[in-house]
């Protein structure tokens, strides 16, 4: 008694990940997004492709494109208002609109060394982006430029920009210490946390974030709240 009650959930439709002439087998699924207003359903894989498909009784695939920057495709998000998908890469965010040949919004390099754009979301015309070494990041696709964090004030002034990119910095989180961190990264103080997720509360002004190491074989994770 009082034990929740599951059911087996069937899918409506299935369809199979486009086999590509680069990369035969690398067809895993690493994102997915939805568009409500347009009732399509867009993915990104492996091989280092965008895949859009018409979502209703059944799916139908629209289109298949090779994506600008192919490492490590992990996250998707789509804009509603702009109609806009955008794909996290190894080091940038590629803007996606399928119903124009050419691309009106460039791509944003997210300078991070490497560690990749690991979360994304957009709200409005700002699109946050949680990346491999543990920092949130906000980018106006209207000014196409970082948000900056505000200079002091001083007291015949107001505040202006400093010229620094606006940053959240997660914190430390839980790791655990097995072989593979002790041979190979025991001397390393300050290990951080990849963004794995992010989620708004808009009327309470909240973000939820979580993740952990990014590296393969080490265990550990990290949540935090901000308001």
């Amino acid at each position: 008694a009082g034990l929740p009650v599951y059911t087996h959930i069937r899918p409506r439709d299935m369809e199979t990940i486009p086999r590509s002439s680069t990369s035969p087998s690398n067809r895993k699924v690493r994102a997915l997004a939805f568009s409500g207003k347009n009732q399509e359903l867009g993915a990104v894989s492996l091989d280092g492709y965008f895949h859009l498909w018409k979502a209703r009784s059944t799916l139908s695939r629209l289109l298949s494109i090779r994506l600008p920057y192919c490492h490590d495709n992990v996250c998707l998000t789509y804009c509603e208002e702009f109609s806009l998908y955008a794909v996290g890469s190894q080091s940038h965010v590629s803007f996606l609109d399928p119903r124009q040949g050419q691309q009106n919004i460039r791509p944003l390099c997210s300078r991070e060394g490497g560690m990749g754009v690991r979360s994304l979301s957009f709200y409005q015309y700002i699109i946050t982006v949680g990346t491999g070494r543990g920092s949130l990041l906000f980018y106006d696709i209207r000014a196409q430029k970082f948000l900056e964090e505000r200079a002091s004030a001083s007291s015949d002034s107001c505040p202006g920009p400093s010229g620094r990119k606006l940053q959240l910095t997660c914190g430390r989180g839980w790791l655990n210490h097995n072989d593979l961190w002790v041979n190979y990264f025991d001397h390393i103080d300050d290990f951080p946390n990849a963004l794995y997720t992010h989620c708004y509360n808009w009327p309470e002004m909240k973000l939820f974030v979580a993740g952990g190491p990014l590296p393969s074989g080490l265990h550990g994770n990290y949540a935090g709240l901000w308001s």
